[in-house]
């Protein structure tokens, strides 16, 4: 039996899978009481982090505050460069996804003024995970990956994803060397599997595209993600990812910026920008940091003055050369009060209690290790499980499920959750665990809803419990799909 009609199978089954997960939740144990109440994620933007109570503190008291908001944006670039050094620089910034647009827009288009036809430009991303995001804001090259967004894209219509398109600027999408690109998921679709992924090689070969291109290349972009399933696990230092201090080296090299989309990511965690060779590092704070809805920019004075004058931070006008609040081409993207307090607060808390979440994390993985025994034993070499500090979580990946022509657990595209397609969240459903991010055979665990308490303390008991649903639900699907390959 092929592939597809394996996954044509399951996705008629789903019926029947959901009534073996609810058949098997005894074994599980949830408590009535903690049902809807536990998540293995805290980590996207329908499901962020829960506040924890010194947050909430900090913002109820600046909601009364005289301070100008200024105050805090400054409070906020010393923690900052407490941490990373007086060459490096903080921009607060509505979202995460607004941080792309404008480094984006402010580095990678053409300028519009001036007489004459504008001139084209192009910025280099990886073909990876999530690429919609980092990926989509220029018109793709080679034509083959116009479409590679599929109905990620087309849902939204003309102001979709699509709709992000900037000015004269292209993008060359760049499968990472060592990969794989196969088809899975109920929906078929391409699915990066990355775990094999070569930094070295594709480092030459982004090299070789720059140099093709090197008149019209304008930046380049990654994810900031460190662990073996979005690709970056090789790391001489056992910290820094080989890919992207590569890249970074490459950026220097050519004089171009080098923008790091670390958007489930703690500043102050990960890799030194530095190390990573990176201009640019975006966050989005609400997700593992424990802040309020709002995105931050970390990175180097030469690219930080220009963005701050775009989102409205100059004064010159009114003198002293003092920073303002001001309005400028992304007044949109300014954060707001209570946004902006509630970040600082979270900063300087993980500044502080850098040590008990390194220990939280530790925790976890200890968990997550033990509960995953059974599956480990069973898919021997197919199951990839490690820890980030810089994304505060656990990752368990199972693509390697399916080598060697072996039929492994089921790889969910991501259009199989617009599709409300992904069995692993729907059985979780069932057992009334809050799911973690699934696609891709990639599942990270955070910790932001319902396994930590509002100090941000770890709830062991309830988080085995719930790794323990999770490693049901994989186990059963499975045993189905190996039973629907031979059926």
């Amino acid at each position: 039996m092929f592939r597809h009609q394996i996954y044509q199978k399951l996705g008629k089954n789903k019926t029947e899978f959901l009534k073996q997960i609810e058949q098997k939740a005894k074994s599980v144990g949830v408590p009535k009481s903690w049902s809807g109440t536990i998540g293995l994620t805290g980590s996207n933007s329908a499901r962020p982090a829960y506040l924890r109570k010194d947050i909430i503190k900090e913002i109820s008291e600046g909601a009364r505050s005289t301070r100008n908001l200024v105050e805090y944006i400054e409070d906020i670039r010393v923690v900052v460069k407490e941490e990373y050094g007086d060459d490096y620089d903080a921009m607060p910034i509505n979202t995460c996804e607004a941080a792309v647009w404008a480094s984006l827009d402010t580095f990678a288009t053409p300028p519009i003024a001036g007489r004459g036809d504008n001139y084209r430009t192009r910025y280099i991303a990886l073909y990876e995970a999530h690429s919609e995001h980092q990926v989509g804001y220029g018109r793709p090259f080679p034509p083959k990956y116009k479409d590679v967004f599929s109905d990620r894209a087309n849902i939204g219509g003309e102001l979709g994803v699509l709709g992000r398109r900037l000015n004269n600027l292209d993008v060359i999408i760049t499968p990472i060397e060592g990969a794989r690109y196969e088809v899975h998921g109920i929906k078929s679709f391409i699915v990066p599997l990355l775990t094999t992924s070569n930094a070295k090689k594709t480092g030459a070969k982004l090299r070789k595209i720059i140099e093709r291109n090197v008149t019209t290349v304008s930046a380049l972009v990654s994810l900031g993600y460190d662990s073996p399933g979005y690709g970056y696990g090789e790391k001489t230092d056992g910290v820094t990812s080989d890919l992207k201090a590569a890249m970074g080296d490459l950026a220097k090299d050519f004089e171009i910026p080098y923008i790091v989309d670390n958007a489930r990511g703690i500043p102050f965690l990960g890799a030194h920008p530095a190390k990573l060779g990176a201009d640019l590092v975006l966050y989005s704070m609400d997700k593992v940091a424990g802040a309020p809805t709002s995105g931050l920019i970390i990175g180097r004075g030469e690219y930080m003055i220009p963005l701050q004058r775009a989102i409205g931070w100059h004064s010159e006008r009114f003198g002293g050369g003092t920073m303002t609040f001001g309005k400028g081409v992304f007044a949109p993207f300014d954060p707001g009060r209570e946004a902006i307090i509630g970040q600082l607060a979270a900063l300087r808390w993980v500044q502080k209690n850098k040590k008990l979440v390194r220990g939280t994390i530790d925790k976890l993985l200890a968990v997550v290790e033990d509960e995953f025994k059974p599956l480990v034993k069973k898919y021997k070499n197919g199951i990839i499980i490690s820890k980030s500090y810089n994304g505060g979580a656990v990752e368990i990946n199972y693509v390697d499920t399916w080598n060697d022509g072996k039929i492994g657990i089921p790889i969910f595209s991501s259009e199989d959750k617009a599709a409300s397609m992904n069995f692993i969240t729907a059985g979780l459903a069932v057992l009334g665990i809050l799911p973690p991010s699934p696609d891709e055979g990639n599942v990270v665990i955070t910790m932001g809803r319902g396994l930590l308490d509002e100090d941000g303390k770890f709830h062991e008991d309830r988080t085995r419990i719930a790794v323990r649903g999770l490693v049901m639900v994989l186990s059963t699907l499975g045993e189905m799909t190996e039973s629907l390959s031979k059926s």
